[in-house]
């Protein structure tokens, strides 16, 4: 019997701790052909979460504790149950419910079809402020053009199935600043999803503020491209080409016709500009090409991943 690993992060979430377990607990009693685990991670709660998840422990065999020792962020503490989960297949959902437990069923079937990827895949986003909705479309847009062969699916959280294969593949990745949903893109395999509607927070607050998401986009831009260290290298080119285009322009007019002192000067001034700006940017431009390839080593992550391999059969 395959067994299947919960890994849910926890921070300050003692009113949603009895919420939850009464749910997953119902949904996962249904399914009668897997084995579950469930691995929460403590990530340096302040409240009663800690307490209660050993009275929860008490009460079923199959709950793993994995207590941080401070509160690292949310990154960090579902990589931990990731790497303490020893599941066929994990499952990172939150704690709050709008993960909905009643879709593990959906992700299992998909699994069985032979997916190793399974992504939850939010319907829209209704629920959300419109400041919210605006600045998840333009992030994942962006975050779309600079990652190239690593295609971000859209409005898909950490809530996915991921196989063994891909979960021992994720861990792999050594850089520190791990971003999960753009880790398992990297990684690859075969991906499907399946489509939810995501309900209100159960209760309490959400620990999800604007800080947060400012790190995460930073973090996930990092984290998936070396593209904005080649920028300065392009408007270099585009400072020089503006630099020539206006010399030569200035050259020939000076000979052609007779433009005031005045002007000749303030174009002869912007020129001069032109060109130090030109020199500025060369200098950042070769600092990039190096950073850019300190980047890429300094993230040691593989150069390739085999899924598998066919030999012929004489």
């Amino acid at each position: 019997m395959k067994l299947i690993s919960i890994v849910v992060p926890m921070y300050n979430e003692e009113k949603v701790v009895p919420l939850f377990f009464a749910e997953i607990n119902k949904v996962l009693e249904k399914i009668k052909q897997y084995q579950f685990e469930i691995v929460v991670v403590n990530d340096g709660s302040k409240d009663q979460t800690l307490s209660l998840l050993k009275a929860q422990q008490s009460l079923q065999k199959n709950l793993v504790i994995v207590n941080l020792s401070r509160n690292f962020g949310h990154e960090p503490a579902v990589a931990a149950g990731i790497k303490t989960a020893k599941g066929d297949a994990i499952i990172p959902m939150d704690a709050d419910l709008q993960d909905p437990p009643s879709l593990i069923q959906a992700l299992l079937a998909k699994f069985e079809a032979g997916f190793e990827v399974v992504n939850a895949k939010r319907k829209g986003r209704h629920e959300d402020t419109f400041f919210k909705r605006f600045s998840a479309i333009k992030f994942y847009q962006f975050v779309a053009k600079l990652s190239g062969k690593i295609k971000i699916p859209q409005n898909v959280g950490h809530f996915r199935l991921i196989s063994r294969r891909v979960a021992d593949e994720v861990n792999r990745l050594s850089e520190r600043n791990r971003v999960f949903r753009i880790e398992v893109p990297f990684v690859g395999f075969k991906t499907t999803e399946v489509l939810f509607d995501r309900p209100k927070r159960a209760a309490g607050e959400t620990h999800y503020n604007l800080k947060s998401m400012l790190k995460l986009a930073v973090d996930a831009i990092a984290s998936t491209t070396s593209v904005p260290l080649v920028w300065p290298v392009q408007i270099f080119i585009f400072i020089l080409i503006l630099f020539g285009l206006s010399a030569i322009t200035q050259i020939i007019l000076f000979f052609t016709l007779s433009l005031s002192e005045v002007v000749m000067v303030s174009w002869l001034v912007g020129n001069l500009i032109l060109f130090l700006f030109s020199l500025l940017f060369f200098v950042l431009s070769i600092l990039s090409l190096y950073l850019s390839r300190v980047f890429i080593e300094t993230q040691n992550r593989p150069f390739y991943i085999i899924d598998e391999v066919i030999v012929g059969r004489s």
